[in-house]
């Protein structure tokens, strides 16, 4: 009884102990928690761990995450030094870099036989940072496991390694080292072993060598991700070598040259990181993970530096920053113009939708009466799912444009919509395709030999290459950040970064000889001549772009053409009608209008537009990702499909039996099953993540099966180049294909072969029947 006693008054010393140094060590807490959060719970980073091994420039993109990562580990380990009295009072700015912060070790009490209390805090500071930075590298690790897991990808080591329980039994061991009595314990079985400098060094060596051959092994397939998993647990084992061992280590190691070479490279990523905030442009040639972390190291740093500050002032700093910044952010929200959608004049008058589906016909009928059989008029819902739908997308109406010479667009396509990704696929061929059928062109979709990207087939793949997310990152962690923080200075933000990224890649492809960015015209202007014949042009398809009103939750479509008093379109708020009651004669420009239908959680801002109540009183509109509502776009379709069939028994009843209405529905493969049970507490938020499927499946449904064209994962030989030896073997493999905005050129070409897999699919489409 007294020992259970004791066992439970020696816990709640020692827990209390923890909590109080937990204390001092609560930048880096935060550190791991949102490296945590980012690589385990948030969809567009966690893909990215999965094509890491997929990088283009993967001999340069993986070491530079893995030292991003020892880089933070190390400063985990070292940084709570410098925040004890004994260390900070004798820093200065100009002995900072290369102080030696272990003066607090000095005043030590030697004596084996003092207090238990005692005993814990001496112990509990020299370990418990290497804990922490441990368990950051931990979650690295175990964060590929877990992506592996949740997009279904077994190998050896899913099927031995639970990523949760695993990480938590890990937590739990490391948590243990912090007691003295078991760390002792541990200890003394350690020392049992023979080791000296020379086996510490020894095994050192090994592990980064072992970490370059497994790099060596890469094939960019899916069973690469297990030697990315083994080569970030290496990294850790390679850390608990060192750090367990420093007393060696730095017996060899020049203090002042280690501690100096920790800080100082901490300082260099932040000034890298505030340099890449005045040129975010540069951050696009760097894998997005890399930033991520850059990114959170850099705001480590800069609390760091507040905290010794504030320590050298006497001041609680950091804490008076921190409430700052949450007071001055809701302050400052409510009349900052930062995020205000660019709002362009216009002089285009907008026809009903039924006097344009009139028109739309009208022009076609010599074409459906000399036509055998029924002539097929097009109806596409474009599914989202990021820059992977975005490009399926843009495939599909590059292989129908091309195999009809055109007449795909300029005959029977009659209306495009969708929703996130898929929408933008849409939107960028129609502005190409639209701009060659105005000037009396035929467009071109395909690439040339001088367009840098043999292994490509499509312009739009070469298009969406290019790396959309690492500039959004950066600015979401450092320039968007400090504006909400601060109102101080203007500059372009996020969003509009990815609309300038978007239109300076496209015209790099498309529409080359135009001195304007075609994708930053204004909206309408698309349509200037669809409702005026003085030129004998077919009238257009309609793109119509969706998006999510934040404040209502309502659906509201960018339109050419005005909707809302016809019934099968009701409910569906009119963006441009609601625009114009604020800014008569106004529209917004293509990008925008792709920018705020696809619109990331956070990666992403709400598009805002500035309006005034019946008070007078100021406010925003915020419009965000269509996904949210519809993730195809379907609701808008059958919208259109039910007014185009009354158009055409009103006025063209002659027609309706020589005309075959066809939805295209360009999907991704996405089939989620009940693998298990969910608990009480996950059951709600499971509900949630999982009702934007089940709600985009149903309108799918509705739509018809009979043409959907469904985006796979599909095998490509690993090098594009033809063998010399046509009896040698060719090793194939099966590319991740990612959800956010970053595809690597082995996503992208089996993108390119899933579309030759379904070329019968979508011949079928303009076939007469």
């Amino acid at each position: 009884m007294v020992k259970l006693l004791l066992f439970f008054q020696q816990f709640s010393i020692w827990f209390k102990i923890l909590l109080s140094e937990l204390s001092n060590n609560l930048i880096s807490l935060f550190l791991i928690l949102a490296l945590y959060f980012a690589l385990w719970h948030f969809p567009q980073t966690i893909d990215l761990l999965l094509i890491l091994n997929q990088a283009d420039a993967f001999l340069f993109e993986v070491p530079l995450y893995f030292f991003l990562l020892m880089v933070s580990a190390f400063l985990i380990w070292n940084i709570p030094k410098y925040f004890y009295y004994y260390n900070y009072k004798d820093i200065s700015f100009s002995n900072l870099i290369g102080f030696v912060p272990n003066q607090h070790y000095k005043f030590q009490e030697r004596n084996k036989s003092v207090r238990y209390h005692y005993l814990v805090r001496v112990h509990m500071r020299k370990v418990l940072p290497r804990i922490l930075a441990l368990l950051l590298l931990i979650i690295s690790a175990l964060s590929i496991l877990n992506a592996m897991k949740l997009f279904e990808l077994d190998n050896i080591y899913t099927n031995f390694l639970e990523p949760t329980d695993t990480l938590i039994y890990c937590t739990f061991f490391l948590f243990l080292l912090s007691e003295p009595t078991i760390y002792g314990h541990m200890q003394e079985f350690i020392n049992k072993i023979p080791k000296t400098n020379a086996f510490i060094v020894l095994l050192s060596v090994g592990l980064i060598v072992f970490i370059i051959s497994l790099g060596t092994l890469n094939t960019q397939t899916e069973k690469d991700l297990g030697n990315l998993f083994l080569s970030n647990c290496a990294l850790a084992l390679f850390f608990f070598t060192l750090s367990f061992n420093s007393y060696r280590f730095l017996k060899e190691f020049p203090q002042k040259l280690f501690y100096g070479i920790v800080l100082f490279s901490g300082f260099i990523l932040l000034f890298s990181f505030l340099a890449l905030n005045f040129v975010p442009e540069w951050a696009s040639r760097i894998n997005p993970l890399s930033i991520l972390t850059l990114s959170l190291l850099s705001l480590f740093m800069i609390s760091f530096v507040l905290i010794l500050l504030g320590k050298k002032l006497k001041l609680p700093l950091f804490s008076i920053i921190v409430v700052l910044c949450l007071f001055s952010s809701r302050l400052f929200s409510e009349s900052s113009d930062h995020y205000q959608l660019t709002i362009k004049p216009s002089e285009v008058k907008r026809p009903d939708m039924e006097q344009y589906l009139y028109q739309w016909i009208k022009d076609r009928i010599d074409i459906i009466e000399k036509r055998e059989g029924k002539f097929p008029a097009l109806l596409v819902s474009s599914e989202g799912g990021g820059s992977r739908a975005g490009l399926w997308s843009f495939l599909v109406h590059s292989y129908l444009y091309e195999k009809s010479n055109g007449s795909y667009f300029e005959e029977n396509l009659l209306s495009l919509t969708g929703a996130s990704g898929g929408s933008v696929g849409n939107a960028m061929f129609f502005a190409e395709a639209q701009l060659a059928m105005y000037n009396n062109k035929k467009a071109n979709f395909k690439t040339k030999s001088t367009d840098g990207y043999p292994a490509l087939k499509y312009k739009a793949s070469a298009v969406y290459k290019e790396n959309y997310l690492s500039v959004s990152l950066l600015s979401l962690l450092g320039r968007d950040l400090f504006k909400e923080t601060t109102s101080l200075f203007r500059f372009k933000n996020r969003g509009k970064l990815l609309e300038e990224q978007w239109s300076h890649t496209y015209k790099k492809y498309f529409s080359k000889e135009l001195d304007k960015d075609i994708l930053q015209k204004e909206f309408l202007s698309f349509y200037n001549n669809s409702t005026n014949k003085l030129e004998e042009k077919r009238t257009a398809p309609l793109l119509l772009i969706n998006t999510t009103h934040t404040q209502t939750g309502n659906y509201n479509v960018i339109s050419p053409v005005k909707y809302a008093h016809l019934r099968p379109l009701t409910g569906m708020r009119d963006f441009i009608e609601n625009l114009q009651k604020s800014y008569p004669d106004s529209s917004i420009g293509l990008s925008t209008a792709m920018r705020i239908n696809a619109g990331f959680p956070y990666i992403t801002p709400v598009g805002e537009v500035k309006k005034s109540s019946i008070s007078d009183k100021q406010y925003s509109d915020q419009y965000a990702d269509a996904g949210y509502y519809d993730n195809v776009g379907g609701i808008v379709s059958k919208g259109v499909e039910e007014v185009f069939r009354n158009v055409l028994r009103d006025s063209f009843p002659e027609l309706q039996d020589k005309i075959n209405i066809k939805h295209i529905i360009i999907a991704n493969s996405e089939e989620r099953k009940i693998i298990k049970t969910q608990t009480q507490y996950k059951a709600p938020l499971t509900t949630l993540q999982n009702v934007r499927y089940g709600h985009t499946q149903e309108i799918i449904k509705k739509l018809g099966s009979k043409y959907i064209i469904k985006l796979q994962p599909t095998m490509i030989p690993l090098s594009f180049s033809e063998p010399e030896n046509k009896e040698e073997e060719v090793l194939m493999i099966k590319p991740v294909l990612p959800l956010g905005r970053y595809l690597s050129t082995v996503a992208v070409r089996s993108m390119e072969a899933r579309l030759n897999e379904v070329k019968p699919q979508l011949d079928a489409i303009l076939t007469v029947n």
